[in-house]
């Protein structure tokens, strides 16, 4: 069973300038199925599993359809900055703006 961390939805900063908080998950991608989630949290938890090796990816519903997206990277030199975005490929240039709010 291939497990990875997926990201579905979204929140940002009032200013909307930064995302703040993340829905996501544990997916089965033989399977295609949720193990854990979606849950919500905050960008922090996702930096941490960034920064401890992890992968994380991004899912978008497409019409009636759930999509892979690009996967997410950290970005930003401080703490006071620090925070995710995707990082996109040469064929998929998709945004966390892309995905559903909460």
């Amino acid at each position: 069973m291939a497990k990875i961390s997926v990201v579905n939805g979204v929140r940002f900063s009032d200013d909307g300038t930064r995302p703040t908080h993340v829905r996501w998950g544990i997916v089965d991608t033989d399977r295609n199925e949720w193990i854990t989630g979606p849950a919500e949290a905050e960008v922090i938890e996702v930096i941490d599993a960034l920064m401890g090796g992890n992968e994380v990816w991004t899912i978008y519903t497409v019409g009636s359809q759930t999509v892979p997206g690009p996967r997410l990277r950290t970005v930003g030199d401080s703490e006071e900055t620090e925070g995710v975005e995707t990082h996109p490929g040469p064929d998929d240039h998709r945004t966390l703006r892309d995905l559903p709010r909460f």
